[in-house]
């Protein structure tokens, strides 16, 4: 909580947009007091929370959140398609909310507004990363892909394992795309050196080494340096409160 408010000035300073007003709410269905507030950058919109209180089970891992437009159908499809729901639906100040988990122990959240947000057109899609044992990589990529909606755009067995910290070696890594955005799949054996698997959030930017000197100037870590594969420039950052990101571009964009 104490980072709170320099989490937001660094994120901001290093992708742009605005935040809304700051408040204190419940968004748990069990007592709880967090401090809230929304970033609308042009890579991404970001909902920050900063408990005052300690923060309920099973609340926190979540990778991400996608707001749907009916909870309920979308609580049954996840059921259907092979999810686990870990918290039932429940009000919160601006709407409803559940906590689902997928195969291979992939936790999100859905959620609905009372009043339908109107956010601004994003210049870029964020890129969801999630990591996933070979074991459980099938089940997960049908039911992700069955409750969706999605397809996979690329399935590489064999894609650079420097993107996991782990040169010269490969590994697999799947990409879905669904009208929720754009998800990669990091099928690994867990062997992953620190920061990797810690990153929620892949944020596309149109100059990765002008968004890294934004990053650093704003108080941002840079915990792995920038690097090239065979499709996109990358780097991992930390912003203040521990939050840790990866930031790309795409060469010939």
């Amino acid at each position: 909580m104490q980072d709170f408010d320099g989490f937001v000035a660094s994120f901001l300073a290093t992708f742009g947009g605005t935040a809304s007003r700051q408040g204190v709410f419940t968004v748990t269905p069990t007592p709880s007091s967090t401090i809230s507030q929304i970033l609308l950058t042009p890579v991404g919109i970001l909902s920050v929370f900063g408990y005052k209180t300690p923060v309920p089970f099973p609340f926190g891992p979540e990778r991400t959140g996608y707001l749907v437009t009916d909870l309920d159908a979308a609580v049954r499809l996840a059921r259907r398609t092979g999810a686990d729901v870990l918290v039932a639906p429940f009000n919160d100040p601006i709407g409803r909310d559940a906590i689902i988990q997928w195969p291979g122990g992939v936790n999100a959240q859905l959620y609905w507004h009372t009043k339908a947000p109107s956010y601004p057109p994003l210049q870029t899609i964020p890129e969801n990363r999630v990591y996933v044992s070979a074991d459980r990589v099938a089940a997960f990529t049908r039911s992700f892909v069955a409750f969706s909606g999605g397809k996979v755009v690329s399935d590489d067995a064999h894609a650079p394992g420097v993107e996991i910290g782990r040169p010269p070696e490969t590994y697999r890594r799947i990409r879905i795309q669904s009208a929720f955005g754009k998800l990669t799949v990091l099928v690994t054996d867990g062997h992953l050196p620190y920061p990797y698997g810690r990153e929620t959030t892949g944020y596309e930017v149109p100059d990765l080494a002008a968004t890294l000197a934004k990053a650093t100037v704003a108080g941002a870590a840079i915990l792995v340096p920038a690097y090239k594969t065979d499709r996109r420039n990358s780097a991992i950052v930390q912003f203040p409160g521990g939050y840790i990101a990866e930031i790309h571009s795409l060469p010939g964009k």
